[in-house]
């Protein structure tokens, strides 16, 4: 008890200590799910093609799992650690950390584009498939993806601190932060991919049957 009371203060107050840089990278990504959602909004050409695609998916979802999810794991997990792992070391390259919250962006706008379209298409049953569809897994990634960029970020920082502009940095710590948070993000999103895998498909297979 003692223990979880000391580590839960200890992440209150890292994350106090940094609510400028977590607030950046969450604003970066609140940014990519607003474009998301605004293109998906004003989307006219390919409109009738997606939908098309929708329905059909939608179709299979009430009969059946679209793909096995052993192989869905392995996609998902692959594309989240690929992601992780070029948010690290987009922070290694030191000016090419800006990539980190490109890559942070573009999985918001994916999320807004998809809620969005949803949404726009099918209304009210539209908003409990989007979520279903989009909300489980990412629980676990977001957060994830935002501490990665988060330590990405900082690790460059340091180093441009130190070297660039003259201000004292401790390089070390940052770049031993900057591992410890990617593990984490690395376990989180590997998480998010066992449920995305596992448990999204069933809760969109239920959502499915309703529309």
């Amino acid at each position: 008890m003692a223990r979880a009371r000391r580590t839960s203060r200890s992440v209150l107050s890292h994350a106090r200590s940094n609510m400028v840089g977590y607030w950046l990278t969450f604003v970066v990504f609140i940014t990519g799910v607003s474009c998301g959602a605004v293109q998906a909004s004003m989307l006219k050409e390919g409109r009738t093609e997606l939908f098309s695609y929708l329905e059909a998916g939608l179709a299979s979802l009430r009969h059946t799992l679209p793909v096995a999810p052993g192989k869905a794991l392995a996609y998902s997990l692959g594309s989240n650690l690929a992601s992780v792992g070029l948010i690290w070391l987009s922070g290694l390259t030191i000016l090419g950390f800006p990539g980190a919250l490109v890559i942070l962006f573009v999985r918001g706008f994916s999320i807004g584009f998809t809620v969005a379209f949803m949404v726009r298409e099918l209304s009210g049953p539209g908003a409990a498939l989007a979520v279903a569809s989009v909300l489980p897994h990412n629980i676990l990634a977001v957060p994830g993806l935002i501490l990665a960029c988060f330590v990405s970020m900082s690790f460059s920082w340091a180093v441009i601190g130190t070297n660039l502009i003259g201000m004292p940095s401790d390089v070390k710590l940052a770049f031993s932060r900057s591992v410890a948070g990617v593990a984490i993000s690395a376990i989180l999103l590997s998480a998010a991919s066992f449920v995305q895998a596992y448990v999204s498909p069933a809760i969109l297979i239920l959502a499915a049957r309703f529309v």
